[in-house]
């Protein structure tokens, strides 16, 4: 799993196949349903989108290459071995990318140097830093210098393409592995934890709520789907709280994702 937030707001939750290794997941203050969107509505944005991928691997770089093309129809690709190759290219003006992918593992000696000195380079232009890993402290730096993403090598499609799409919007999001926001700023949560029993205490409507708070949805979101009012929500998320143990919303989703409970 991996989650994408808002630079200065709450966490967003971005869901994957494979969640990233480590242990705990944390949030912020409110949860907003995950949307892949690489279709983009006006005419502006339906305009020829443009990727340079940096990798040593010209194989793997070819394969991202690919795959970026098939997220969007018609896409421009560039591929460079090296960050001086990509920065010279771009210095000629033979390439001018809406998004770069900088594949960290392939850099010498220190990497986080390295892809500090590249962001800076790159002047604005969006990036998504890869690795097989990374620490706590890496992810805040590469995050500070610019970069609009941590990604690991080992998540699924689906979550390159929530982090390019979330790059391509323009809105300030910055996306990491879950681990890695628990790592580094933990939040406190009810002992005991969650456990299926307590969910199973909860009423039939209660676990309509749980379902759709789970998903991501706000109490006017859940209001709408259910057909009742934003009142009776807000007494049922109260009342979930309390069997559950939880203190706020975010703490119900994280307590159920460390149990293994889907918003499925």
């Amino acid at each position: 799993m991996s989650m994408a937030l808002r630079r200065g707001s709450p966490f967003r939750v971005v869901f994957g196949e494979n969640a990233a290794a480590g242990e705990g997941r944390t949030g912020g203050r409110e949860f907003a349903a995950p949307t892949v969107t690489t279709d983009i509505g006006s005419a502006s944005q339906r305009r020829r989108r443009g990727f340079l991928v940096v990798d040593p691997q010209a194989l793997v770089r070819h394969g991202l290459a690919l795959t970026l093309s098939s997220l969007h129809d018609g896409a421009q690709t560039w591929q460079c071995g090296s960050p001086a190759e990509a920065l010279s290219l771009l210095e000629r003006g033979d390439a001018c990318p809406d998004l770069v992918l900088l594949d960290a593992d392939g850099l010498a000696d220190d990497r986080t140097v390295g892809v500090v000195d590249f962001l800076a380079a790159l002047a604005g232009i969006p990036a998504i830093v890869m690795a097989g890993a990374f620490t706590p402290a890496e992810a805040r730096t590469f995050l500070s210098a610019g970069a609009v993403c941590c990604l690991l090598k080992s998540d699924p499609s689906a979550v390159l393409a929530e982090a390019v799409a979330l790059a391509l919007s323009g809105e300030g999001y910055v996306q990491l592995p879950y681990p890695l926001v628990a790592q580094s700023s933990p939040i406190q949560v009810p002992d005991g934890g969650l456990d299926r029993s307590a969910v199973a205490r909860l009423t039939n409507r209660q676990r309509d709520i749980f379902r759709l708070l789970l998903q991501g949805c706000s109490n006017k979101e859940i209001a709408r789907q259910l057909g009742v009012l934003e009142g009776t929500v807000k007494v049922h998320v109260r009342a979930m709280m309390q069997k559950l143990g939880a203190r706020n919303r975010t703490q119900i989703a994280i307590l159920a994702a460390r149990c293994g409970i889907s918003a499925d």
